[in-house]
């Protein structure tokens, strides 16, 4: 695949996950969306998504006992989001423990819509279809 063509379908791709959280109202501070990547790295590429986004869709069991912390602290991640959403920074305490003791219920489809298989063949043949042209135009050329 040539380097425009996986870039143009990573791309749509990144758009199409960023699009699903934002209709699911799961983007506050933006942050998510800002750490969702392309990494190139000579003739790959890869669509990185931070690992959380994960518990978006799956959502997260309650805190077990002797848990280990996470980096930020799920403490600073809640404060946060209470700021991105105008509510009070002394409620990021009762929703960590709210958290804590029930757990979080995830939200089916975040990701698994946006790459899903159908959504992947979708986005692959208009990027497909240019290195076919491009194939087809060198050949011409080149007789």
């Amino acid at each position: 695949m040539t380097n425009d063509a996986l870039s143009n379908f990573l791309e749509s791709l990144k758009a199409d996950v960023i699009h699903s959280l934002q209709s699911n109202g799961k983007i506050a501070t933006g942050q998510s969306a800002q750490q969702i990547t392309i990494v190139n790295d000579g003739g790959k590429a890869q669509l990185q998504l931070p690992g959380y986004l994960h518990i978006l869709e799956t959502g997260r069991a309650p805190t077990g006992p002797n848990p280990i912390a996470g980096s930020p602290p799920m403490i600073d991640r809640i404060k946060e989001w209470c700021a991105a959403k105008g509510i009070p920074d002394k409620a990021a305490w009762a929703i960590k423990k709210s958290i804590d003791k029930n757990g979080y219920k995830g939200t089916l489809g975040i990701l698994s819509e946006p790459l899903s298989d159908d959504n992947i063949n979708l986005r692959l043949n208009p990027a497909t279809e240019n290195i076919a042209d491009t194939f087809t135009q060198q050949i011409v050329n080149s007789i």
